[in-house]
């Protein structure tokens, strides 16, 4: 039977500790050649929209699938099946997405950022930066966190339910080069096709996680910005080159080489070191890929069999 899991029900199994486990063996999985991606499907109907396909295997979770999605409706949606058993079950993936983007940064942060790091700046305050913050704060002990957005009343109530949520002092500020002074991680979570964070801001030690670049027409970095850092790192680098606006933007003016561009699977595995000297700027600039989906939906669809949560669907 193939196993339907609801928004309520990952909701309710998925935590952002396990969700960075996941990630953590899954890039490690593929350093040893265990899973692949392929760069997302587009299609872009006559009428307007957009569909997207993202797909990927995992040998070791016995698991191939695809999430797809559309902007009409907002529904996600990843398909799984078991190499071995056939169509293993459907998963209703926003809050998933939500999660897993976040804990992806996490991650980043855990192998990238100086141990010693303790602030954040984040620029953007809706649903992603949510669990962006969540995600960095179970991998660093932070103390204090700076919140910009362009509406004040956003920025405030961001800062009181994080502040709550998190037992942690979140600040609103009324500009985001104020939001990043000083700051030991820089986050950005917006959708902004034009910079929000420059060159001249970032500061030696930085870590930047920048996860709302997600198509060829987006930017949060500006160039100068990519071209201050020392480690730059993508989850994918054929989907990267294809698609992350900010790096092709920053490569065409001489910026950055892509052959400098590391995955994440080589920093998680320890091929590469995050850092080498705690005055490197590093940056994790991610889109999102099929196997990160997979293994999570896969992983939750193990879990809700155990707990019997989830719906059985006669296909």
């Amino acid at each position: 039977m193939v196993l339907c899991l609801t928004e309520d029900d990952i909701k309710q199994l998925l935590t952002m500790d396990d969700c960075i486990e996941i990630l953590d063996k899954l890039f490690k999985d593929e350093a040893n050649g265990r899973a692949e991606n392929k760069p997302t499907i587009e299609f872009n109907p006559p009428g307007g929209g957009m569909f997207r396909i993202k797909a990927g295997i995992i040998d070791s979770w016995d698991s191939i699938g695809l999430k797809a999605y559309t902007i009409a409706g907002g529904r996600r949606l990843v398909f799984v099946f078991n190499l071995k058993t056939g169509f293993d079950g459907i998963v209703d993936s926003v809050h998933l997405t939500q999660i897993r983007t976040g804990a992806v940064s996490g991650l980043a942060t855990r192998y990238m950022a100086r141990e010693d790091a303790r602030t954040v700046g984040i620029i953007g305050t809706g649903k992603e930066a949510r669990t962006q913050l969540e995600a960095v704060s179970r991998v660093r002990a932070l103390t204090h966190v700076k919140a910009y957005s362009r509406s004040a009343e956003n920025r405030e109530r961001y800062a009181i339910e994080m502040s709550k949520k998190l037992d942690l002092e979140v600040e609103p500020v009324d500009s985001a080069q104020t939001c990043v002074k000083g700051a030991d991680i820089v986050i950005t979570a917006t959708g902004s096709s034009t910079p929000v964070l420059m060159g001249e801001w970032l500061e030696e030690g930085m870590h930047i996680n920048a996860i709302g670049a997600t198509t060829m027409f987006k930017r949060e970095l500006d160039e100068n910005a990519i071209g201050r850092c020392d480690r730059i790192v993508v989850e994918h680098l054929p989907q990267a080159e294809a698609e992350l606006g900010q790096l092709l933007y920053a490569a065409s003016r001489g910026k950055m080489r892509w052959t400098t561009v590391h995955e994440m699977k080589d920093i998680v595995s320890g091929a590469i070191p995050g850092r080498t000297s705690p005055k490197q700027i590093t940056l994790v600039s991610t889109i999102g890929v099929g196997t990160e989906d997979v293994a999570v939906a896969a992983e939750m669809m193990k879990k809700a069999r155990a707990l019997g949560i989830g719906s059985e669907l006669p296909l």
